[in-house]
This record gives C-alpha cells, sequence and structure tokens, in this order.
C-alpha cells in the first residue's frame, strides 16, 4: 500500500508543487485547499496521479479534523498554508495580528495534532513544515508579524521533534527563501494598500524591497524537491533546513552582525539610511 501524504495550501507554489511531486514519487496523496473550487490548475495537473483535492482551511477546527480523518492513515503531513501581512507594531490591528498566528502557527498546530495520534499507534511518520528564512534573521519592520509566526513554528517543531522522536515519528522544519509564490498578493489583497501615516515612507521601501526579492524569485519546484528529500531522510537532527542560496547566503551574513550593524546594513540596503 502507498504511503499517505496530506498536504496543506496546495492551490498554487509550494503546495500545488509538492503535492505533485509527492504523488509522482509513490505518494497517496490529500491535497488540502481552503477553496477547492479554485484548484483547477491542480487537478489538471494531477490527472492519472493518485491524487485527492479536499476542502481544508487551517483555522477552522472542523475542517481540519475532517481532511485529516479523510486522509487517514497518514504517514506525512506537510504543513504549507500560511500568509503574509505587512504593518508596523504601532499600526497592525490584533485582528490582522491574529489571522496571521492563526493560519502560521495555530494552523500549523491543529493539523499536526490532529494527525499525531493516528502516527503514534502506529509508531512511524513524518512531519514537515514550511517555515521562511525570516524567521532565522533579525526582525524587520512590516513583515516581523509573518516572522514571528513563522519563528514561533519553528521552535514548536524543534520542540515536537524531541517529544515524538520515542514513537518513531520524525519532525522537519523547512525554511525558505524567496520562491515563486501567490502570498504577496494575495496579502496585498487583504490589506487596503494604504500608505498613509507616520510609517508610510517606511511601508513604501519594504515593498519596493519585497518586489525586486519577488522578481528574483526561485522556483518552487526547488521546496518541493526539498520536501520529497526532508522526508526520505531519516536522521532526527537537524530538524531546521534552510532551502535556498538566498536563504543561506542571509543567515550566513547575518551570523556575526551585532544589531546596530546589522540595522544600519538592512537601511541602507533599502535605500532609508536617514531618519524616517
Amino acid at each position: 500500500m502507498k504511503p499517505t501524504a496530506l498536504v496543506t495550501g496546495c492551490s498554487t507554489g509550494i503546495g500545488l508543487h509538492t503535492a505533485l511531486t509527492l504523488a509522482r514519487n509513490g505518494y497517496r496523496v490529500f491535497a488540502g485547499v481552503r477553496a477547492p473550487e479554485r484548484a483547477d490548475e491542480l487537478r489538471d495537473a494531477a490527472a492519472g496521479l493518485e491524487l485527492s483535492v479536499l476542502r481544508l482551511d487551517v483555522t477552522d477546527p472542523e475542517s481540519v479534523a475532517v481532511a485529516v480523518a479523510a486522509a487517514e492513515p497518514v504517514d506525512v503531513v506537510v504543513n504549507n498554508a500560511g500568509i503574509g501581512m505587512f504593518g508596523a507594531v504601532e499600526t497592525i490591528s490584533d485582528a490582522e495580528l491574529r489571522l496571521v498566528f492563526d493560519t502560521n502557527f495555530f494552523g500549523a498546530l491543529a493539523v499536526i495534532r490532529a494527525a499525531l495520534p493516528g502516527m503514534r499507534q502506529r509508531r512511524r511518520g513524518v512531519v514537515v513544515t514550511i517555515g521562511s528564512v525570516d524567521a532565522r534573521l533579525p526582525g524587520r519592520p512590516m513583515t516581523w508579524a509573518y516572522a514571528a509566526s513563522k519563528h514561533a513554528v519553528g521552535v514548536a517543531s524543534e520542540a515536537l521533534a524531541l517529544e515524538v522522536e520515542p514513537f518513531g515519528i520524525r519532525v522537519r522544519q523547512l525554511d525558505p527563501g524567496f520562491f515563486a509564490t501567490s502570498i504577496r498578493e494575495n496579502r496585498r489583497q487583504r490589506e487596503n494598500g494604504n500608505l498613509d501615516g507616520p510609517y508610510a515612507r517606511l511601508r513604501e521601501a519594504m515593498e519596493s524591497t519585497v518586489a525586486s526579492s519577488v522578481a528574483e524569485a526561485g522556483d518552487p519546484q526547488v521546496v518541493a524537491n526539498a520536501v520529497l528529500g526532508a522526508i526520505a531522510d531519516d536522521r532526527v537532527f537537524p530538524v531546521r533546513r534552510l532551502v535556498g542560496g538566498d536563504a543561506e547566503a542571509a543567515v550566513a551574513a547575518e551570523r556575526d552582525r551585532d544589531e546596530a550593524t546589522s540595522a544600519t546594513r538592512w537601511k541602507h540596503a533599502i535605500g532609508l539610511e536617514e531618519e524616517f
């Protein structure tokens, strides 16, 4: 019998490529999407593969329970569903901040918690969570909420790896650099786009920097291949792994910098060396 993989956030980008890659490599895949009616690209690409599209909203406990039950027995969970959010610490609303954590942190935990009992009973399984290189770098304005949520799930992944190792379950968190996904477009649709206020110049500069990075974004297939490799790797450690040359370079560059040096270099990079 083929091993079963449940992948979240499969409508586009990394999730879509991961679901297809696993299906092409001998997995029975359940591809979770929040809106199945918008998964035509995935369905077309999955023709002839053992891949089922199911509704899965990680912020909805009932949706998570139904999806995991439909996919059982689950051998592999890939937590990919995530959202971005721009906002200064002073101005981002509690509702916006909660939405980021509900999706990127609590949503991932909900799927993991639903799948773990079966994995423990069978004494095997792999949990892979897609994090971000942002979680490995000093906090940056506007993008801090997203980075904080990814850092939080990274800490949880490290703890989980120790907790479930005795049950034969392995845990991975992949922290990619910039890859081509729809996360920026989806973020901008949720936000009102208003650049007025005391942090307008900073936000505009960050938007420009992110746009430049997105223009050079890598192929999400690279991350999908990394997921496949992480699942096959039977080592317990390292739990967290960078994906992409840009991610490795960014982390290496920050390794020996103090906060002041890092902040100065960052402000230079976005063209705001003077006061905002």
